[in-house]
C-alpha cells in the first residue's frame, strides 16, 4: 500500500513539474516575442527585461534569445555616457550573453542561419572589446582568431584582424593578414584595395600603386580603376617635394596615361577629364619648351571646359528624366 501511495506521489509530482515546464515554455516563448519586438523597435530597456524572462526557461529559441539578450546590452550601452554604473553594466552582460548564444546556437539551425548567428556573436564580440567599450584589445585578437579559423576562406576576416593589428600598432601582423587574404582569394578586388589602404597609410607609395595597378589588371574595364590610379599620381606629384624631376615626369605620364584610359573606356567620365586637365598642368610646369608649355595649358583648358559642358549636360538629362517621372506619377 505504501508503494503504491509513493508511486501515486511520483506520478503527480511528475505530472505537475510537466505542467509547470509547459507553462514555462510559454511564458518563455511569449516573452521572447515581445522581447524581438521591443528590440526591433530599438526599446532595448523593454527588449532586456522580457529577454532576461526568457531565457529563464529551457525553450527552443533560447541560444537565439541569448544573442538577441547580448545585442540589447550591446546597443543600449552609450559611449557618452562612459564611466557610469548603469550604463557600463550593459558591457559584461553583453560579453555573457555573446559567449552563451555561441556556446549554444547549432549551427545547422534555422536552416543553417544557425552559423551565421554564431559568426555574429564573434563580430560582435570583438566589438564589446574594442577601444570604445570593454578595451581589450588580447580578448579582441583571440575572438579575431576564431573568426578567422570557423570560416577561413572570408577574406573580410582577414580584413577584421588586420584593422585590429593596426589599431594595437602592430604594421607588419597586420599585413600579415591582408596577404593572407590575398592568398585566399588573389583575383579578389577588395584584396587589393585594402592592400592599397594599408600601404598608402605606412607612406608606402610604391606597394600602393603595386596593389592598384593589380586592380587593374583584375579589372581592365572599370574606368574608376584608371581614375584612382591617375588621382593618385596626381597627388604624389603635387604634394612631395622630395621626388627628382625624372620621377615625377614618369608619374605624371603614368597619371595622364590612366586617365586617358578611363575617358576611353567612359566617354563622359567628368571626374577623370578633371584629373587629367590637372596632370597637363603639372606636366606643364616640369617643362622646359615655352611653346610646349602653352600646348599642354591649352589642352588642359579645353578639357575642363569639356568637362564643366559634360556635367552640364548630364544634370540637365537627370533632371528630364526626373521631371518626366514625376509627370507619369500625376498622371496614374
Amino acid at each position: 500500500m505504501l508503494k503504491r501511495l509513493t508511486i501515486i506521489r511520483l506520478v503527480a509530482v511528475a505530472g505537475l513539474s510537466l505542467s509547470l515546464t509547459a507553462c514555462g515554455k510559454v511564458t518563455a516563448q511569449m516573452s521572447f516575442k515581445d522581447g524581438i519586438a521591443a528590440y526591433q523597435q530599438q526599446n532595448y530597456r523593454i527588449a532586456i527585461a522580457e529577454l532576461e524572462e526568457a531565457v529563464k526557461h529551457d525553450f527552443e529559441y533560447r541560444p537565439y534569445a541569448y544573442f538577441y539578450l547580448a545585442n540589447s546590452h550591446d546597443s543600449a550601452y552609450k559611449f557618452t555616457r562612459k564611466g557610469q554604473a548603469d550604463n557600463d553594466a550593459h558591457l559584461p552582460e553583453a560579453e555573457k550573453y555573446y559567449k552563451l548564444a555561441f556556446e549554444q546556437i547549432d549551427p545547422a539551425s534555422r536552416e543553417g542561419q544557425g552559423a551565421i548567428f554564431k559568426k555574429r556573436c564573434l563580430e560582435f564580440l570583438v566589438g564589446v572589446y574594442g577601444k570604445e567599450k570593454l578595451d581589450a584589445p588580447d580578448k579582441a585578437e583571440a575572438v579575431g582568431k576564431q573568426i578567422v579559423d570557423l570560416d577561413p576562406k572570408d577574406v573580410n576576416n582577414y580584413f577584421g584582424m588586420a584593422q585590429l593589428y593596426q589599431e594595437a600598432g602592430r604594421v607588419e601582423e597586420a599585413e600579415q593578414m591582408l596577404l593572407r587574404a590575398k592568398e585566399v582569394a588573389p583575383n579578389n578586388v577588395d584584396v587589393q584595395l585594402q592592400l592599397a589602404g594599408f600601404y598608402n597609410k605606412q607612406g608606402n607609395f610604391d606597394k600602393t600603386m603595386e596593389a592598384f595597378q593589380t586592380r587593374i589588371q583584375l579589372e581592365p574595364n572599370n574606368p574608376e580603376a584608371y581614375h584612382t590610379v591617375a588621382g593618385y599620381f596626381e597627388e604624389k606629384v603635387r604634394k612631395d617635394y622630395t621626388i627628382s624631376p625624372a620621377v615625377k615626369a614618369d608619374y605624371i605620364k603614368r597619371g595622364l596615361d590612366a586617365s586617358t584610359k578611363a575617358i576611353e573606356i567612359k566617354g563622359d567620365y567628368v571626374d577623370a577629364m578633371v584629373m587629367k586637365n590637372l596632370l597637363l598642368r603639372q606636366q606643364a610646369l616640369v617643362e622646359k619648351s615655352p611653346a610646349r608649355q602653352q600646348e599642354l595649358l591649352k589642352e588642359a583648358t579645353a578639357l575642363r571646359d569639356k568637362a564643366i559642358e559634360t556635367r552640364n549636360r548630364l544634370q540637365g538629362e537627370s533632371d528630364a528624366q526626373a521631371a518626366k517621372a514625376r509627370d507619369a506619377k500625376k498622371s496614374e
